[in-house]
């Protein structure tokens, strides 16, 4: 049997973990740069207020209601993840995390796992904080299936008998399908098709010709034939991006070169997490003003490498070709590409010695690692409040920064 634990409102329940005071209080968590709504709570929702809604254009309805609202604070919701998924751990000998607030759970050989599944919610509820919601099911299409369930009574569902899954994909929608995509599920309603018990009963040959491989062995999932094995360890990025929009437009290319600087430092955060190296390294350069927007990009391949000042220098060069003076640059970015595990590398024979270099990065990774990401940074990284993203409602880094623990009052 295969479980599925899915955090209610993550970013919110986050938010509202060290603010009890906004316990059934509405609340949004805005996009960089506080321009969108990306996340709302089951209160704001009720509101009206809906994802990828301009926050100024929901301000009325934010003010007349009472809605909290904050910018996205993603060291603190990737903390907390991290402690979800640790505390499952300790209740499944496998989980695959799927995203920041999801994972599946083997629990094959569990007994009473209707109760179970209860347990594993009080226990991330203790542990953590966070609400969750439970699916259980013989496969990983029929867990999210039981999962999206119980989120209408936010509890934990077991599917177990033919009967139970029979009763549940009656009531779940096309549209509803884990992984079936707008396209498919506007196809499958033209043909009458309303609800997953009617989409299993098509022909398999049919879904493979009219649809693909992908909606066949999910429709395989539905009828609870496993098709899919949990992932017990994550797939490495095949590529890594990291860029922001700048608060203002940026002419200097002194100011720019901070900014793919601290983006590169992002990256390669990402790039050592997975222990990969990269081979090559592109970055673009976009404008935009009277004469209209336009952007431009260039790439150079390098020895494989971690090692965050050699890419930088990369970046730095290739961001010097594309640079014009007289422009209003309103965006950098840079692509990491050709990543590979740094115990797959091929190595260079004219390579030098890299020792020095793999111990320096080590004991900057174990000093960030311990006292907050960007604490030992390349002077050229440094983050400017002028060109970095507007993060005007940020709540505190609770759990990765000793200066905003919580301090409690005896």
């Amino acid at each position: 049997m295969i479980g599925l634990v899915d955090c209610e409102s993550f970013y919110c329940s986050c938010e509202r973990a060290f603010r009890p005071d906004l316990k059934n209080t509405p609340i949004v968590v805005l996009s960089n740069n506080d321009h969108w709504i990306i996340a709302l709570n089951s209160e704001a929702k009720s509101l009206g207020l809906k994802r990828g809604v301009r926050f100024k254009e929901a301000l009325s309805v934010i003010n007349k209601n009472g809605v909290v609202f904050f910018s996205s604070n993603y060291t603190l919701y990737s903390d907390i993840s991290w402690r979800v998924m640790e505390t499952l751990r300790n209740l499944s000998p496998k989980i695959e995390v799927y995203s920041i607030d999801e994972a599946f759970i083997d629990l094959s050989g569990f007994k009473n796992l209707a109760t179970y599944g209860e347990e594993i919610r009080r226990t991330i509820k203790k542990q953590t904080l966070i609400p969750t919601t439970v699916g259980i099911a013989p496969t990983k299409a029929l867990a999210k299936t039981a999962q999206r369930l119980a989120k209408k009574n936010k509890g934990a569902l077991l599917l177990e008998t033919q009967k139970e899954i029979a009763e549940a994909l009656a009531l779940t929608p096309v549209e509803d399908i884990w992984g079936i995509g707008r396209a498919y599920a506007e196809k499958l309603e033209a043909a009458d098709i309303k609800t997953a018990a009617e989409f299993i009963k098509i022909p398999e040959w049919i879904v493979k010709k009219e649809m693909t491989t992908v909606v066949w062995k999910l429709q395989r999932e539905l009828k609870g034939i496993p098709m899919a094995d949990l992932k017990l360890e994550a797939d490495p990025r095949k590529g890594i991006i990291s860029a922001r929009q700048f608060r203002k437009p940026i002419k200097e290319l002194s100011i720019l070169y901070e900014a793919i600087s601290y983006y590169a430092e992002l990256a390669v955060e990402k790039l050592r997490a997975q222990e990969c190296t990269t081979n090559s390294i592109a970055v673009s350069l976009e404008s935009s003003g009277s004469g209209g927007h336009y952007g431009k990009n260039a790439s150079v391949e390098i020895a494989p490498t971690d090692y965050l000042p050699d890419i930088i220098s990369a970046a730095r060069s290739l961001l010097k070709k594309l640079y014009f003076s007289g422009f209003e640059y309103w965006r950098t970015t840079i692509f990491l590409v050709g990543i590979e595990p740094i115990t797959g590398r091929q190595i260079n024979f004219f390579e030098s010695d890299n020792r020095k270099k793999i111990e320096l990065s080590e004991k900057i990774d174990e000093i960030n690692s311990k006292f907050g990401q960007h604490t030992v940074h390349p002077c050229g990284s440094e983050f400017r409040t002028d060109w970095g993203m507007r993060r005007a409602y940020l709540s505190p880094c609770y759990t990765t920064k000793i200066k905003d623990f919580p301090i409690a009052q005896l």
